[in-house]
């Protein structure tokens, strides 16, 4: 993968994913970030599992990985309409009711 390419990988078999996906996507005018479904995506070159993949979803920049909550952050720190929550997660202690919201809805994202 080249330096500075920012890959998302989603689960394409959940509407609420796609949704989020799609409104990212319109956000996202210089094409930036490149979301890439579970199924379509080789995990195992970037030694991720299937599993952990489901569970949340995974944020790929600079060989570096996020994960849930923290894949978000940094995608609203990509994209200029996004840029004032990336500072917003700044503030000590959102980090940590951020990544519980995250986690409770991607939980419950097939009911949403």
């Amino acid at each position: 993968m080249p330096a500075g390419k920012t890959i998302i990988i989603y689960d394409s078999k959940c509407h609420f994913c796609i949704n989020t996906k799609k409104f990212f996507e319109r956000l996202d005018k210089h094409k930036k970030l490149r979301w890439v479904g579970i199924d379509s995506f080789d995990y195992k070159k970037y030694s991720l599992k299937k599993e952990d993949l489901l569970k949340e979803v995974h944020l790929i920049y600079d060989a570096k990985v996020y994960k849930g909550y923290y894949a978000f952050k940094r995608i609203s720190k990509k994209i200029p309409l996004l840029f004032v929550f990336y500072l917003f997660s700044l503030i000590p202690g959102i980090d940590f009711i951020g990544n519980k919201a995250y986690k409770i809805i991607a939980k419950h994202r097939y009911k949403l």
